[in-house]
């Protein structure tokens, strides 16, 4: 009898709990149909705010950012207020409330302005420590938003509900950073080359809480006591902030694939500045891009630009010179592709910054081997043209060389074909100001883009370097075989160096040297080493020990990269 009677004492409490739980909330929770339906319009909206963060997170160059970040914000704020309008029609106990529009105005303004203060933010960062402060300030501002909503259906604010208003910030929180982390996460799966944007399923969640949410904060104070409104007046509101969140949404959607489209051909006509081709890329490139944006004032020093160095070789010479290339290995990203990095700094406008920080790096590699006894070898540098053409540039390189008391004729510029014949007359007087300081300039990856024999003959270049499309196949193709013998040819006669690039087997190399080129560069004789294994591998080199070499050619091969111009007295 004791134990039955202790049973029913314990669900008369229960149930007493319960009760004063429920009337802590004076509006019941909405209807299961009109629960479903809200529950699929939020999760919709986490789906269009959340790709337009990714759209604002994907652009690399500052005003590309900007103009995203600003339409982001523009449309978040909007969408988000409709959606919190059409969640006032769930609820019977609002059903004749008539929308104010000076809170409206206010919510919708609160509402623009938080999302225009944080998804800068959310959308670049990849730091918990600043992500979790701007969701904090986005949910807070969204809340406000609402508040000054509340003005047209809260009788008066002084009686708040403690317990609904904490779940509210609590939940709205906790949206706002679990869709910043997501995105985070989503972002940073793109340097292991499996991207893992946020699903349907992450939507879902989101748009679930949302629906919690917008009912603990209908709940959050007194309603005003109904009064008699026109019915088809809501509806009539409710099918235009249906239709305006429609219409938003689908020309937002139109504009990131425009703008998308856009980005591209900025990139792909940036790139061929620098690189050889631009060929299409997944989209994992793009997020890439973004995240080296992110990153790059740390990644702007001369400590993360470490440099490797490949052996060209006079096969007929004693000389052997190197060329420096960028390795990019940072701690958070991992491997960087130098090709994406120089791209990011030419769209963020550091690509002079960039380049005299390589440039200073490799001309302390030749001075410390100099200082370790090794011959003097020319350095070869790839620079992009807007670096040869900032005003002071020669001057600045020319202090460089003093400095370090370099010998003439140790610092080699190359350049892409591209750049050198885009800048037309001010790159001509670019590369003379450079040729008094002993510092000849190349034409790399001649023959890989839209080579202009007429502009070739006007430019004060020192050589030209084919690219490696020459020596693909070269053994089995005669066709190729006879180009690269005109091209010897015509630089021959235009008193110009050759250099052939990309030889990693006997039968290439072979080839190349039949074909009158003496100038070789590839995985044959060593891939790029660090700058203290260079000394080594240059002692232990000798050109006598390749089998392959035939006999010197009776039209001797100039020394491999003579000293630009004569030493001015």
């Amino acid at each position: 009898m004791m134990a039955a009677s202790n049973e029913g004492e314990q669900r008369v409490e229960i149930v007493s709990i319960w009760h004063g739980a429920t009337q802590a909330f004076g509006v019941d929770f909405p209807p299961l149909m009109h629960s479903l339906l809200y529950w699929g319009f939020a999760s919709l909206v986490v789906h269009v705010c959340q790709r337009l963060v990714e759209h604002t997170a994907f652009s690399v160059d500052p005003s590309s950012r900007r103009i995203s970040a600003s339409h982001a914000a523009l449309c978040t704020g909007c969408i988000v207020w409709a959606l919190d309008v059409v969640g006032l029609f769930m609820y019977s106990e609002l059903s004749h409330h008539t929308l104010e529009l000076g809170p409206a105005l206010g919510c919708l303004l609160a509402m623009v302005f938080s999302a225009r203060l944080t998804i800068p933010t959310l959308s670049t960062s990849t730091s918990i420590r600043r992500l979790i402060p701007a969701g904090l300030v986005l949910a807070l501002g969204m809340l406000s938003g609402h508040f000054l909503l509340a003005r047209s259906y809260v009788a008066h604010f002084s009686e708040a509900n403690g317990l609904a208003i904490a779940l509210a910030t609590a939940t709205a929180i906790g949206v706002a950073c679990y869709t910043a982390i997501r995105h985070r996460a989503g972002k940073m799966s793109a340097l292991t080359h499996r991207y893992s944007p946020q699903s349907w399923g992450d939507n879902l969640i989101s748009g679930g809480a949302i629906l919690v949410l917008h009912w603990l904060l209908v709940n959050c104070f007194p309603l005003k006591m109904p009064a008699t409104g026109n019915q088809a007046n809501g509806l009539a509101l409710l099918a235009v902030l249906l239709v305006f969140t429609l219409a938003l949404a689908v020309e937002q959607f139109r504009n990131i694939r425009s703008d998308q489209v856009r980005q591209h051909l900025q990139r792909l006509g940036l790139s061929l500045m620098r690189v050889t081709l631009a060929h299409q890329k997944p989209p994992e490139h793009d997020i890439q891009l973004s995240l080296i944006a992110d990153h790059l004032p740390r990644l702007l020093n001369r400590n993360s630009l470490t440099l490797h160095f490949q052996p060209i070789v006079n096969l007929y010479g004693p000389q052997v010179h190197y060329e420096a290339l960028l390795r990019l290995n940072d701690p958070l990203l991992g491997p960087l592709s130098p090709d994406a990095f120089f791209l990011v700094c030419e769209l963020q406008g550091k690509t002079s910054q960039v380049d005299r920080l390589v440039l200073a790096n490799a001309l302390d590699a030749a001075q410390g081997w100099l200082a370790q006894g090794m011959p003097s070898s020319t350095v070869c540098v790839n620079v992009a043209p807007v670096t040869l053409l900032e005003p002071g540039f020669a001057q600045w390189l020319g202090a460089k060389l003093q400095r370090r008391g370099l010998p003439w004729g140790m610092l080699q510029l190359e350049l892409t074909e591209h750049a050198i014949i885009a800048c037309g007359a001010h790159m001509v007087q670019a590369i003379n100001d450079l040729r008094t300081l002993g510092v000849g300039v190349f034409m790399d990856d001649f023959g890989a883009g839209y080579s202009s024999l007429g502009v070739l003959a006007d430019l004060p270049i020192s050589g030209i370097k084919c690219d490696r499309l020459f020596v693909r196949q070269l053994p089995q193709d005669p066709r190729r075989q006879s180009l690269l013998r005109h091209v010897v040819r015509l630089a021959r006669d235009l008193q110009l160096e050759v250099v052939v690039e990309g030889v990693e087997t006997e039968q290439e190399l072979q080839s190349v040297l039949e074909s009158g080129i003496g100038n070789v560069q590839g995985y044959f004789f060593s891939k790029a080493m660090p700058p203290e294994a260079v000394p080594q591998w240059h002692k232990a080199y000798h050109p006598a020990e390749i089998t392959v070499l035939p006999p010197r050619p009776s039209v001797a091969i100039s020394p491999f990269l003579a000293a630009p111009a004569p030493m001015p007295s």
